[in-house]
């Protein structure tokens, strides 16, 4: 009975391993849609389709790692249990990197249509992009806890879902200033849609970190 706990352990410690290396990829990702939409607010489009370049490369590696968990879970004989929740949170962990690209996409598509945000957007789009980012650094964090210590693992998440709220305040004040600025309907369109995917991708590191919880208890 010990052997096939220790088995389990030393599995879902390799497991979550490869979680935080996909983790890593997010970040890492996110961190180029930052400098995209710093760049598409103060108006330099130079370095946008490099940058973009650079995401998919990143969401591709993702793809590789997401593809190892699954091979992993898969794995005959395995001695893991909680099969469903690891799935589920593969499958939150792969939205979310779903989202940023979107972002970038749609970032790129602004440039290259040599739109411009609108002067009363630019504040908030930054500040509900960056809100965003720490979401994904606190879901981060929580799973780099995972494996080592469950009661800091959960105290991370519920850090999530306060920066997640912080998200959803700065979205809301946003989505105002964008439909009632002056920019042509297709940049409002479009700003709305980025700013949507913003959400969304904190909400999914919300409903990730309440992945974590679940596989901690």
């Amino acid at each position: 009975m010990a052997f096939r706990i220790d088995n389990e352990n030393r599995a879902f410690r390799n497991l979550v391993a490869i979680y935080q290396d996909h983790a890593r990829e997010v970040i890492e990702i996110f961190r180029k849609i930052l400098s995209m939409i710093e760049d598409l607010v103060k108006g330099d489009r130079s370095n946008i389709e490099e940058r973009l370049e650079e995401v998919e490369d990143l969401h591709e590696r993702s793809l590789e790692i997401k593809r190892a968990m699954v091979k992993e879970l898969n794995e005959p004989g395995s001695p893991l249990i909680n099969r469903e929740g690891l799935f589920r949170l593969i499958s939150k962990l792969g939205e979310i990197v779903d989202y940023v690209e979107g972002i970038g996409v749609m970032i790129w598509e602004m440039a290259e249509m040599g739109w411009e945000v609108p002067e009363g957007v630019r504040g908030d789009l930054i500040k509900m992009s960056e809100a965003t980012f720490e979401t994904l650094l606190k879901l981060r964090e929580s799973l780099l806890a995972l494996g080592m210590n469950s009661p800091r693992a959960l105290s991370l998440a519920k850090e999530v879902e306060n920066r997640e709220r912080d998200v959803d305040r700065i979205h809301r004040k946003l989505d105002l200033e964008i439909i009632t600025s002056k920019a042509e309907l297709p940049i409002i369109l479009l700003l709305r849609d980025i700013v949507q995917l913003l959400e969304d991708t904190a909400d999914r590191a919300e409903q990730a970190a309440d992945l974590v919880r679940i596989l901690v208890l």
